[in-house]
């Protein structure tokens, strides 16, 4: 599943110049948006980005001292930076592990009565040992995927309310490495230890890009042409997610990986890049980009064969909407 590593235009992203820059985000005054998993690394820079450019941003997220600490520091940092702004970044409650909670998250979004502009699903688990969530799902998929399936249909008719508007989905080019035959096994998401670790991340990248295309084309054949629903990679970054990978490997050899990421990887500023191209560049409405994957910075790349499987795309998004529908947390579509 490495076919799209032997397309041309994969290396080319290599010395291409960058397609979009942080100077190049728009004023998103009147703007409102969320990023999930914004304490910390990539979506602490992506959601100070947006404030920094006008945006209401809320800080979804499980730790809500972690994500007040955060906001105090974003807005100490945007009074040095841009003391003309009066920042407006708040924090809403988010576990991604727990889809009651995930619901009663959306369901105080929305009580609120703001539009919804920018959704971006940054959050994610990285390599870490198998276990269930709390609905019974293999942990990495259930935050990485069932969580934000949920928190993203939830908010879906106040998105299209508030089109113009955009659904960024984080991926990974990971999404197409060391796969069981099929991309995704449906039958082992409920059980502990059935994959390794690498897979069940994976496996969880790569549901996030057939979800994005699965959710453009239904949006674009309802008519719904101005919400944009686009997944991508930020690139190699240091961000902590290797902090919890002592557990699976012991500590020598987890300080080793952390070390060569904090050595090697990208600062988590630049991993934003091609999460902000997705989610304020005028030229995704202009070039009507939707269910497209993009790669550092802000070019396009054909996903592998499995996440560009129709069928796939149509049975993750039926598993996923039936598992919701069974416990009365969405109704059937």
């Amino acid at each position: 599943m490495l076919d799209f590593i032997y397309n041309v235009d994969y290396w080319k992203t290599f010395v291409q110049p960058s397609n979009f820059s942080l100077e190049n985000i728009p004023d998103l005054t009147s703007k409102v948006a969320i990023v999930t998993g914004a304490n910390a690394g990539l979506g602490y820079e992506t959601a100070l980005e947006l404030a920094r450019h006008g945006a209401h941003v809320f800080l979804a997220c499980r730790n809500q001292t972690k994500a007040l600490e955060a906001i105090e520091k974003m807005e100490k940092e945007l009074a040095e930076t841009a003391p003309q702004l009066y920042p407006k970044v708040d924090f809403l409650f988010l576990d991604l592990s727990n889809l009651r909670i995930v619901a009663q998250s959306a369901k105080e979004f929305l009580s609120k009565g703001l539009p919804l502009h920018i959704l971006i699903n940054n959050a994610g688990l990285g390599l870490i040992p198998s276990k269930l969530s709390k609905d019974g799902i293999e942990n990495v998929f259930a935050v990485n995927h069932m969580g934000h399936f949920l928190f993203t249909q939830l908010l879906l008719p106040k998105i299209i309310e508030s089109q113009p508007s955009r659904v960024v989905i984080l991926s990974s080019l990971s999404h197409a490495l060391n796969l069981p035959e099929g991309g995704i096994q449906f039958g082992t998401l409920s059980q502990v230890d059935a994959e390794s670790a690498a897979v069940n991340y994976n496996r969880s990248k790569l549901a996030n890009i057939l979800y994005t295309k699965a959710l453009a084309r239904r949006l674009t054949d309802a008519g719904h042409d101005k919400v944009f629903v686009n997944s991508l990679h930020p690139g190699y970054c240091y961000t902590g997610i290797d902090n919890e990978t002592q557990a699976l490997f012991g500590h020598a050899a987890s300080k080793a990986i952390i070390k060569t990421r904090e050595l090697v990887g990208r600062p988590a500023v630049d991993g934003t890049i091609t999460s902000l191209y997705c989610a304020t560049s005028p030229e995704i409405e202009e070039k009507s980009l939707t269910g497209r994957f993009f790669v550092p910075d802000a070019h396009e790349l054909r996903p592998s064969s499995y996440a560009m499987d129709e069928e796939l795309q149509e049975r993750l998004y039926k598993y996923s909407e039936d598992f919701m529908v069974k416990r009365g947390l969405l109704l059937p579509s």
